[in-house]
């Protein structure tokens, strides 16, 4: 009796540990929630290709994947994924939006993506440029790229954004000719740098080396002041030393009380400045400091 008992005790656990592995597998199977490049390159579930598609800004990575693995697979590349190109002479390029690729079993298919360069000292990618699928930046950044994936601004804007947390740029150097356009996502990345909002921002020159120059061409920003329509408003720049360097007039277009200003600054040695705005035949209306 007792051989008969543990015969059947052992066909139990038999048919429970079938039924239990067929579970599993059904579970694996249907299970909706995406996996990580990361972890599909490193399981060897996909075979992975990322090249560049030229450039260092909006879509311009693309990433084939092929479903290797026995099941259907969902793979997201997710916001905030540095990847590595293999020219160390080139820019890496930080994933921005998120992305899925849902992947039946066998089948191949291939997306562009849209980053930005995370490497300002580094050479823009050329077309077919080869990349990894590198690694997660830090939480800040990614609380960035997570930002910018759910905001609109001028691509510009946000490739200097990117730099100021991977390159420990300026905020400064989050220019747009439209200030308004750009004035959130200075606010934004003020605070998560722990800095106050600069009053301007600084358009450099280009580089023709593909590198990022910094070399202030212009300064852009808002002065106060309640002034009327047509009101001559001459501005001076001086050094620290409160020598006047530059000199220019302005006609304001409309009465408010602040005012967009541009100011070459192209002639002007590194440093530390300050800018007064005086009404023609009248007083100091406002002053500035700045630095580039």
């Amino acid at each position: 009796m007792s051989y008969l008992k543990l015969l059947c005790l052992k066909s139990t656990l038999i048919s429970l540990c079938l039924i239990f592995t067929s579970f599993n597998v059904v579970f694996y199977d249907s299970n909706p929630h995406p996996i990580s490049i990361e972890q599909a390159v490193r399981n060897n579930l996909v075979n992975c290709n990322i090249s560049s598609n030229g450039g260092h800004e909006g879509s311009c990575i693309n990433m084939n994947l092929e479903n290797k693995s026995l099941h259907d697979l969902t793979v997201k590349i997710e916001s905030g994924r540095n990847l590595l190109s293999n020219d160390t002479n080139k820019q890496d390029i930080l994933i921005v939006n998120e992305e899925i690729f849902v992947l039946k079993k066998g089948v191949q298919k291939g997306k562009d993506l849209f980053g930005f360069c995370s490497q300002s000292n580094k050479g823009s990618p050329s077309l077919n440029e080869t990349y990894s699928v590198g690694d997660m930046k830090d939480k800040k950044t990614v609380q960035l790229t997570n930002y910018l994936s759910k905001n609109n601004y001028p691509l510009s804007a946000m490739q200097n954004a990117i730099w100021v947390m991977t390159n420990n740029r300026r905020v400064e150097g989050i220019f747009h000719e439209n200030r308004d356009s750009i004035q959130s996502l200075m606010d934004y990345v003020s605070d998560l740098t722990y800095q106050f909002t600069p009053w301007y921002s600084i358009q450099y020159f280009n580089d023709d080396s593909n590198l990022v120059s910094d070399n202030a061409k212009q300064i852009w920003g808002e002065f106060e002041g309640r002034l009327l329509k047509d009101t001559k408003v001459k501005v001076v720049v001086f050094d620290m030393l409160n020598i006047a360097q530059l000199r220019k007039e302005i006609i304001i277009n409309e009465e408010a009380n602040t005012h967009p200003i541009s100011v070459d600054v192209s002639s002007l040695p590194k440093g530390r400045y300050h800018i007064g705005f005086y009404v023609v035949g009248g007083g100091r209306v406002d002053e500035k400091v700045f630095s580039i």
